[in-house]
């Protein structure tokens, strides 16, 4: 096999490393499978375009190899487009005790551990000295219901949550639109679609119920249900973890990590000194909330995310629009 590599390597034949990758996963040979994702990088120096073989293999590493060389792959971080990052694509398919006591201390590090704790590992009172995003390292009750992606060798399976039962929203005038965190927040859901991709998005904030904020997103028909906390959760966690139509896939962590920014930011928390809040306050405050999933065009295709949230209390509303489509 290491004859085969140094071949290969020498003609440049990306189809023929390619085919290599997949026989060295049947094989088991993932010393050699690091050969060709560390040589394979080291070949673009002689003008040699075979990052891809590079990027593949690290991903194969990350995903099916043992733990010692998912974390390697890890803490190379290496790829230059990828099918997600290594820090998810490793955690997909391993279990914290798999990677631990060979990643490397580090941000890479501490967003493995959240990966893990999205797919539903209580990794309370593990001691993070780098961490980016600060949420809890358990899944709360109303995150229960988050669905992760499908990591394979060559796709993602990463299909939006179902939405089913809409029925006709009547709308009324539109009013008065504000900005504020919440609405910055609702955009960030969807910041990949929008910075990396075709996507678009729009967010308003009203004084007024769920309708007046869609009405007043420039929509004049739609159709609606009401939602609990969690099924929205699960739409918002996999919009922000969607690289949509091109965008690159920031993954879970993140996803997670926006989710819980912007509900902070619709709560009214964000002002607050402590980061995150109390699980239990922020729960309270969502469960005060009103949520809704909206749509106006039953023939959408691609990703899209369209939300509504209504603060009854003070008497707010917020709306999302997002969608991104392959032109």
């Amino acid at each position: 096999m290491n004859r085969d590599l140094d071949h290969l390597l020498e003609l440049g034949d990306l189809d023929e490393l390619i085919r290599l990758i997949d026989q060295l996963c049947k094989d088991r040979s993932w010393s050699v499978l690091e050969d060709v994702a560390i040589r394979s990088r080291q070949a673009n120096e002689r003008g040699q375009q075979l990052w891809p073989a590079g990027d593949h293999a690290e991903h194969r590493l990350a995903l099916e190899a043992p733990g010692e060389f998912a974390a390697r792959a890890v803490n190379r971080d290496a790829q230059i487009f990828g099918l997600a990052p290594l820090t998810e694509v490793a955690a997909s398919s391993h279990t914290w005790e798999d990677l631990n006591l060979h990643l490397n201390a580090g941000p890479l590090r501490s967003l493995v551990i959240h990966e893990r704790v999205v797919r539903g590992e209580d990794l309370t009172g593990i001691e993070i000295t780098e961490d980016p995003l600060g949420i809890p390292l358990a899944l709360t009750g109303w995150e229960k219901s988050i669905e992760t992606p499908d990591i394979k060798e060559y796709e993602v399976n990463d299909s939006s949550p179902s939405i089913n039962g809409l029925d006709y929203f009547p709308l009324p005038k539109p009013d008065v639109v504000t900005h504020d965190a919440g609405t910055q927040a609702l955009r960030s859901l969807v910041q990949t679609w929008t910075s990396q991709s075709n996507g678009r998005s729009a967010a308003v904030r009203v004084y007024g119920d769920a309708a007046t904020a869609i009405s007043s997103l420039g929509v004049t028909e739609a159709k609606a249900k009401e939602v609990s906390i969690s099924e929205i959760w699960n739409h918002m966690v996999w919009a922000a973890s969607s690289g949509g139509a091109y965008g690159r896939r920031p993954g879970c962590a993140k996803g997670r990590f926006e989710a819980w920014w912007c509900a902070v930011a619709l709560a009214g928390l964000d002002q607050e000194e402590i980061w995150p809040p109390f699980t239990h306050e922020l729960g309270d405050a969502l469960t005060e909330m009103n949520w809704w999933i909206w749509n106006h065009d039953s023939l959408t295709k691609g990703w899209n995310l369209r939300i509504a949230v209504e603060d009854p209390i003070d008497g707010l509303s917020w709306a999302l629009s997002a969608e991104d489509t392959r032109e």
